[in-house]
């Protein structure tokens, strides 16, 4: 069974597939590129995500991911696109370059929190928070844990948003979502990289336990002729970061 497509389309031109995080919904990526001209910016809700229920019978993956925004692509009869995307999107959206290099004519990955291997340092935080969901047990518990409390301690808001896995406006299948992601990879080794020969730019910023800029370096390191930008974090000044973002994408696509 086929799940069904959750998305917004918003804007006119160059068709943009650009998806949110691990947790958030489509209103992530088309709030933080709401000011981008001369694009049709298409953000999906991932199946487990947002208003998109995941069936029973699916395991949320990078894969899985792609074969749905595929699938939208098809509808809209899209044959090719930009996509990008914050984070999990982002992995999505490497994962369609090195699988489906037909259908993306330029990448935008913002704040990577993937490489070549599951269950990366930086996310082990979120397979936490799924126990805690999984096992019904009070998110001040959660708080308590140690690697809640080092976050806590180094960048508040980021710790503030890791919380947002608990929300009452998460799906019930998000401690799911959460494990099989976290456990996942875009890509099977660092070397695949070096396949993508699209115009390719990478955003990263320090102040971001869960996205460090050591990630955004190594990508940018393996895809030959890409461009990475270093950016303020937006758990430093929220506005300010997704003004830079904008400029920087908005000089990207016009120089494609």
């Amino acid at each position: 069974m086929q799940t069904q497509l959750v998305y917004q389309s918003s804007g006119q031109g160059i068709p943009f597939h650009f998806q949110h995080g691990l947790g958030s919904n489509l209103a992530q990526p088309q709030g933080l590129l709401a000011d981008l001209q001369g694009v049709q910016l298409i953000s999906m809700d991932c199946p487990g995500h947002g208003s998109a229920a995941l069936p029973e019978s699916s395991s949320p993956s990078f894969a899985f991911y792609a074969t749905q925004l595929i699938r939208l692509m098809d509808q809209l009869e899209i044959s090719n696109a930009l996509f990008g995307g914050i984070s999990m999107g982002a992995g999505i959206s490497t994962y369609m370059a090195i699988h489906h290099p037909e259908r993306v004519r330029g990448l935008v990955l913002v704040r990577p929190a993937w490489l070549d291997q599951g269950t990366p340092d930086n996310l082990k935080i979120l397979l936490t928070a799924a126990d805690f969901i999984d096992q019904a047990k009070d998110v001040d518990g959660f708080k308590q844990e140690p690697e809640f409390q080092g976050i806590q301690h180094a960048v508040p808001k980021a710790a503030q948003s890791v919380l947002g896995v608990f929300a009452a406006t998460q799906r019930l299948e998000i401690a799911k979502v959460l494990r099989s992601m976290v456990q996942d990879h875009p890509f099977d080794d660092i070397k695949h990289l070096q396949e993508i020969d699209t115009p390719t730019l990478i955003i990263g910023n320090e102040d971001d336990p869960l996205h460090p800029y050591s990630m955004a370096e190594t990508i940018h390191n393996h895809i030959p002729n890409s461009k990475l930008e270093k950016v303020v974090s937006r758990y430093i000044d929220d506005a300010q970061h997704r003004l830079i973002v904008t400029q920087i994408v908005s000089k990207f696509i016009d120089n494609l």
